[in-house]
């Protein structure tokens, strides 16, 4: 047992950090569950599907509500774990023992790093099979539709069994048509051939392609050919086309991986998908950075409990309110080209850890 930090205490500080934070935890998932079911509930029953289908939908929106509650939950733990023991004085009798600030708040911190890698592992698992499952659920038992009824799908991707990269700003079912398509085949990383076309449709294996404009590499010259209608050998059909386009929040971080580089080297835009794939990374940590915030004021106040507790609430209140317009800024910041997307989207975690860090060096002071 080292000197100013007995493990009993941190044990201590642990178990009661850990029974508000489960209160806290519960409490969020329970409300921002219940305001998804009034507010998707008419929508869901005017197509009259049996009643295991809602309750299923609406339970399988429970993991997203789970992640999205861990940063609040932490918040509020915190703040209200150190606010009871300011207030029974309970601080200073530690202090006066001997514990330093650090190793007060070293259970919350730890706690809070470990739910933050939880909360990764929990996004890559269990988010985007419930996300798929209650699409599933929503459109054959809800909407009564084929499963994979997609006629028209935007932004189609494929890889072809020759390694040849096709982009279709749309793929048409109804019309049998790929509109604004480009084509590549490659030799390594290195493009060979691009097939640009305004339009292409399905013909005996192939593609007919109107107006076309075909480059070729090779030996460091490009060489341009344009043709108002050409036949490109490319063997898959147009129901490739129009397999189910997942959103971008049923995506695992390598499935974001892998529609990054397609888009990358298709040359089209992919800033939404990179921001979100950061976003993945950058979310989880936040219940650190909140815990270390919601530390540190805390020690702000421990000279006066009184109106210390109701301070610090009021105080992280605003700062978390400030800390998601921060994120939605960074986002649309991100995605608009303004910001590289990993500097748009860590903006937030950075700023409030750098807050959170000064305040904590400043109670150390105390």
């Amino acid at each position: 047992m080292k000197a100013g930090k007995p493990h009993s205490l941190i044990r201590y500080l642990l178990k009661d950090f850990l029974g508000h934070l489960g209160l806290a935890f519960f409490g969020l998932v329970l409300i921002l569950t219940l305001g998804n079911v009034f507010d998707e509930f008419n929508r869901v029953l005017r197509y009259e599907p049996p009643i295991w289908a809602m309750m299923v939908y609406f339970g399988l929106k429970v993991p997203y509500h789970m992640v999205a509650s861990v940063p609040l939950a932490v918040l509020i733990a915190t703040l209200f774990t150190l606010a009871r023991m300011l207030k029974s004085h309970e601080l200073v009798a530690m202090r006066s023992g001997g514990m330093s600030q650090y190793a007060i708040a070293s259970p919350f911190l730890a706690a809070s790093l470990v739910l933050s890698f939880l909360t990764i592992a929990f996004d890559e698992t269990v988010l985007p099979w419930a996300n798929n499952m209650r699409n599933e659920i929503k459109q054959v038992y809800i909407r009564k539709q084929p499963l994979k009824e997609n006629r028209v799908v935007l932004r189609a991707a494929l890889w072809t069994a020759k390694g040849q990269l096709i982009y279709a700003q749309e793929a048409n079912g109804e019309e049998g048509v790929l509109k604004n398509v480009s084509i590549f085949e490659f030799a390594g990383l290195k493009p060979v051939i691009r097939a640009d076309a305004a339009s292409a449709v399905p013909v005996r294996e192939s593609w007919g392609l109107s107006g076309a404009q075909i480059y070729r590499w090779k030996g460091g010259e490009v060489r341009l050919a344009r043709a108002s209608k050409s036949v490109y050998p490319v063997s898959e059909e147009m129901k490739d086309f129009l397999q189910e386009v997942k959103p971008v929040e049923a995506l695992s971080l390598s499935d974001l991986k892998q529609s990054i580089e397609r888009l990358k080297k298709a040359g089209k835009e992919y800033g939404s998908e990179q921001v979100f794939y950061y976003f993945k990374w950058a979310y989880p940590f936040a219940s650190f950075i909140v815990a270390l915030l919601g530390v540190g004021i805390s020690f702000t106040f421990q000279s006066n409990p009184r109106e210390g507790v109701t301070a610090s609430f009021g105080v992280a209140l605003f700062a978390t309110l400030f800390y998601i317009g921060l994120v939605q800024l960074g986002e649309a910041l991100g995605v608009g080209g303004v910001m590289p997307p990993l500097i748009a989207v860590w903006m937030a975690n950075v700023v409030f850890l750098a807050a959170g860090l000064v305040l904590l060096w400043k109670a150390w002071r105390w």
